[in-house]
């Protein structure tokens, strides 16, 4: 038997949907702040960009912990369930 992670299903959680939501906009954010640093004479520019740049990272971080700690809990679920079988 062989055991498969259903992305789908594990995407619907909803840590993980908050974290899409959040992650990706303010990812697009830091790399306009990048973008725009060099070019806009605003001061604020740089310490924002390293701001935004550090919470995408965390979240997209949190992100994939979450996602391994649920396909490890459904593939243990499949085990189980294969071996109440048997």
């Amino acid at each position: 038997m062989t055991i498969r992670v259903d992305k789908k299903e594990i995407r619907k959680d909803p840590f993980l949907r908050f974290c899409m939501k959040t992650g990706i906009p303010l990812s697009i954010l830091a790399v306009l702040l990048l973008w725009g640093g060099g070019y806009l004479p605003f001061p604020y520019v740089n310490p924002l960009f390293v701001f935004c740049t550090s919470l995408a990272i965390l979240i997209g971080l949190a992100y994939n912990v979450r996602f391994v700690m649920l396909s490890v809990r459904s593939i243990r679920e499949q085990e189980e369930h294969a071996k109440q079988k048997k």
